[in-house]
């Protein structure tokens, strides 16, 4: 790896719903991918919530098989203490792949930007480009403090991409009308049948007690509980989470999923059949 230049600079405050806009797809051989969101909801920790966020830009070369990066981050509650790539699906922990931290490749602070590039083996291409690498950055030994982002390329042919869903009471059946809402991005790997999203809501009245994807069944009708997640979100009226879940066939099916036959539901004790819903149509 070439030495990295290291710089601060105040941070763009992207979210995962409108920082991956810039994504280019020049040659075959190329494919890039900026503002992508790094963030303490990805990581899944939820017991230590903190403010510290940032974004990457990534841009890998098919021929050279190197991934060239940019990653930003700031706002730390303490000085960085471990910054790496790992491997593995959103929601869940993989091994490390690369080290920044033990080459001193990255400020120990609580704000800065590091670029570089990685040779990635070509036994390890097809897990980068199926979204599988992701960025992990902790301030603790004990990891109770961290923010992660995933590299993701949204527009290669093999990925289904929806941005920006609407979580809104109204969509409820029968209709509902309180201030709750939401929103959820989703990402559909056809290789790894995985179905990958994010989604937040805020100003429910109650604490959530459901949380879930429901199917098979087109909007304004009710379907049975698919894949919960419940567990693992905080239990705050507002709030945001993000994980993947594998399309296996069974409970969820592709063919239903990119016809638009799922949606997200959220649940709490004044509305325990759904406060916020929200249809999965690509």
């Amino acid at each position: 790896m070439k030495p990295i230049s290291k710089y601060f600079l105040p941070l763009l405050l992207f979210t995962f719903l409108n920082g991956c806009k810039d994504h280019e797809l020049g040659e075959d051989n190329m494919t890039k991918q900026n503002g992508l969101a790094i963030s303490a909801e990805q990581a899944g920790f939820y017991s230590n919530p903190t403010a510290s966020k940032g974004t990457m830009d990534m841009s890998y070369n098919k021929n050279t098989k190197k991934l060239e990066y940019t990653i930003t981050y700031e706002n730390l509650p303490s000085p960085l203490y471990n910054a790496n790539i790992r491997i593995a699906p959103r929601g869940q922990s993989g091994p490390i792949f690369h080290s920044f931290t033990g080459q001193a490749l990255v400020d120990l602070s609580k704000s800065g930007t590091t670029t570089g590039y990685l040779d990635i083996p070509a036994e390890r291409e097809e897990e980068l480009l199926n979204g599988l690498f992701y960025v992990y950055l902790n301030t603790e030994p004990n990891f109770r403090i961290a923010i992660r982002g995933q590299i993701e390329f949204y527009n290669l042919d093999r990925n289904v991409v929806k941005r920006g869903i609407v979580l809104t009471s109204q969509q409820e059946v029968p209709s509902l009308n309180t201030g709750a809402k939401g929103s959820a991005d989703v990402l559909y790997n056809k290789n790894t049948k995985l179905l990958s999203y994010f989604i937040s809501w805020e100003n429910l009245a109650e604490l959530p007690t459901g949380a879930h994807i429901h199917g098979v069944a087109d909007r304004g009708m009710n379907a049975i509980v698919q894949h919960s997640f419940i567990d693992l979100i905080p239990k705050d009226r507002s709030g945001s989470f993000s994980n993947s879940v594998v399309v296996d066939g069974v409970k969820i099916k592709e063919a239903e999923l990119l016809n638009g036959k799922y949606y997200f539901n959220i649940h709490n004790s004044i509305y325990p059949t759904g406060e916020i819903r929200g249809q999965i149509e690509f």
